[in-house]
């Protein structure tokens, strides 16, 4: 898959998208990822190292995944633009009685609501490639970090062994999207999802972006034959 045009993503199109699908949104996450999306975003989580001290902000916050499962941190602050999937995610909050730690707050990536250098770690589980302009993104998620905060971001991949790709993007472009309509019953979600993976960054270019928006030892690891890809940076001096 190359690099190529994407989808329209005009924050209130994207937003209604999601709102839309929030009802199966976390059945239809797990069920198509065999369950490892877990993985991935504990793999995130480690590599923030937290020591129990933290405030973590998590953008395109969704459900509430990342908040949730991001039990080193002693604050955490979810931002995202879709009022239902806040909803949801705020049930799963109450439910896990974390509301004292977890605070869900609607937001747009690109103009987060949080002072200058006020969290010590962020994360973005795809969520980045969801976003207009996903370099305002990165420049305002180094405007609210500390100097020397951690940053893990997840975003989907295509695996690079010839065999492994074709078989994956088989199952990207028809399997699942068929079964994104099937469960979700919107037509247009799960069509768009191999789209927009197509036309984000590779992930070289991408951790370029990191490094320009102010990251340093940013790096982009493969996760599961690259599915998907877990960017890291340390927000600079």
């Amino acid at each position: 898959m190359t690099h190529q045009a994407g989808p329209d993503k005009a924050p209130d199109r994207i937003a209604g998208m999601f709102d839309a699908i929030a009802p199966r949104y976390d059945f239809l996450n797990h069920a198509l990822s065999l369950g490892i999306d877990r993985r991935w975003r504990a793999r995130a989580i480690r590599s923030l190292r937290l020591t129990g001290r933290e405030t973590l902000l998590d953008v395109c916050t969704g459900t509430a995944d990342v908040a949730l499962q991001a039990e080193g941190a002693a604050r955490v602050v979810g931002v995202d633009f879709a009022a239902a999937m806040l909803r949801i995610g705020l049930q799963k909050v109450n439910a896990a009685r974390e509301a004292s730690r977890v605070t869900l707050v609607r937001g747009d990536a690109t103009a987060l609501p949080v002072p200058d250098a006020a969290v010590d770690a962020a994360t973005i589980a795809f969520g980045i490639r969801n976003v207009e302009r996903p370099d305002r993104a990165c420049a305002e998620l180094a405007r609210v970090m500390r100097p020397g905060a951690r940053l893990a971001i997840l975003e989907f991949g295509v695996p690079r062994v010839p065999g492994l790709r074709a078989l994956y993007l088989a199952y990207f472009k028809y399997l699942l999207p068929f079964v994104g309509r099937l469960v979700s019953g919107h037509r247009a979600a799960y069509s768009y999802l191999p789209a927009s993976v197509g036309a984000f960054p590779p992930p070289a270019e991408f951790a370029a972006m990191l490094t320009r928006a102010g990251f340093r030892a940013v790096r982009a690891d493969p996760l599961t034959l690259g599915i998907v890809y877990l960017y890291t940076g340390v927000r600079g001096r």
